[in-house]
């Protein structure tokens, strides 16, 4: 499991926030402001002269975006040469200012920054202005200029701060799904491990007997001998499906697990014939009335059909009497599967001897066969409806052929 777009857009900055536009945002400013003072000589009559001041500040806003250490000195310096010259250096402060925010913003430490602007305001507002010192303009000159330094680094660190907080929620979030992962896998074996021990075991040596039996049957019982040869088909198959089972369980990744069905093709639509002829070796009156099989029939759907198909056959010959019933339509692109037999009437007696119960009355022994017939249908996307009457039980299973879901 990955981090998902809500929890990463938790650490990702607003727009307004972000250190891009905020620094996009800075070099705009210092190019309008240049614009703006370019009108003043124009407007003023001053010789073009005049525009040195401004040309040497762009420059170094230029210079900057490449080399922040070499252009930040140029604008800073600009300032200085403006005022001792007699030129106003109101428009190469602000540039200053700005070009400050934007080199501190990108990489450059704000504590030197800051001694480099902010005492170079400073003098320049006294040299211009003919002030004192300690005056308050020259004074507030010095702060723009340390501030603007400390709100870039400031902004930066915030940024730093919030990449290594996103970086330790995926590193977080990472080592959350490898041990998902981890004891998911252990799950898994300890099932496969269980399933080997118990089930495989006991198949195996439930196939031997079968085999003595049919051995030493006596030569007149025909029936019963195709019955127990049916059954030994029966078990091997079992044994057969249990082995892929175990190879899917024991496989670390996807692709192991998708190699490894090549053990055993995959049930599907088309075995459905045989498993109606296999349950009428067993003497099971198995009426079939099957469609054809769909060209563009899902693979899920196709095995999810066969798995609900075998299901409902083996609990009519659990809990049924009489013909079993079976019939599968294909109509607007879906399959609908019914599988319908009469239900068997059991008797047991009770204190009084003249008194029966039904087998409606007695308690069942429950299984997981119609939850499983459930969760295949709806793992492929159809849906399971059991019509579960006094003397009749009937399952209808409705799959989409594309294996769409079914509203």
């Amino acid at each position: 499991m990955s981090a998902s777009p809500r929890e990463l857009a938790a650490y990702r900055p607003r727009w307004y926030r972000n250190p891009r536009t905020l620094d996009l945002a800075a070099v705009a400013v210092t190019l309008v402001a240049a614009a703006t003072e370019f009108s003043v000589p124009l407007i003023d009559g001053t010789s073009l002269f005049g525009y040195l001041p401004l040309t040497l500040s762009l420059l170094g806003v230029l210079v900057s975006r490449r080399y922040p250490w070499t252009g930040i000195v140029i604008v800073t310096l600009t300032p200085l040469f403006a005022a001792a010259v007699g030129w106003d250096p109101l428009i190469t402060w602000n540039l200053a200012v700005f070009t400050a925010f934007s080199v501190t913003l990108r990489a450059l430490p704000g504590i030197w920054v800051g001694l480099l602007v902010g005492p170079s305001l400073y003098f320049a507002a006294v040299m211009y202005n003919g002030i004192g010192f300690g005056s308050p303009a020259a004074l507030t000159a010095f702060a723009f200029g340390f501030m603007a330094a400390a709100a870039g680094s400031a902004v930066r660190s915030h940024d730093r701060y919030r990449n290594e907080l996103q970086q330790r929620t995926l590193d977080a979030l990472a080592a959350r799904d490898t041990e998902a992962n981890g004891r998911v896998t252990e799950e898994r074996l300890r099932i496969a491990r269980d399933l080997h021990d118990v089930i495989g075991h006991e198949v195996a040596v439930l196939g031997i007997h079968l085999g003595v039996a049919e051995v030493n049957l006596p030569s007149d019982a025909a029936v019963a001998r195709e019955s127990l040869h049916s059954a030994r088909t029966s078990v091997q198959s079992v044994l057969l499906e249990t082995q892929r089972i175990l190879h899917v369980l024991r496989s670390d990744t996807i692709e192991a697990r998708d190699s490894g069905a090549g053990l055993r093709p995959t049930p599907d639509f088309s075995g459905i014939p045989d498993l109606i002829e296999s349950c009428r070796n067993t003497g099971v009156d198995v009426r079939a009335d099957l469609a054809q099989a769909p060209a563009a029939l899902d693979p899920e759907v196709s095995t999810a059909a066969f798995r609900i198909v075998q299901e409902a056959l083996t609990n009519s010959q659990r809990h049924g009497s009489g013909p079993v019933t079976l019939s599968t339509t294909v109509a607007a692109s879906v399959l609908t599967i019914t599988v319908s037999n009469p239900k068997t009437v059991r008797t047991a007696k009770i204190a009084s001897p003249a008194r029966t119960r039904t087998g409606a009355d007695l308690a069942p022994r429950r299984g997981y066969g119609l939850v499983g017939m459930r969760e295949r249908a709806a793992s492929a996307g159809g849906k399971l409806v059991v019509d579960d009457r006094d003397d009749h039980f009937q399952v209808t299973a409705t799959l989409r052929v594309d294996g769409g879901r079914i509203r």
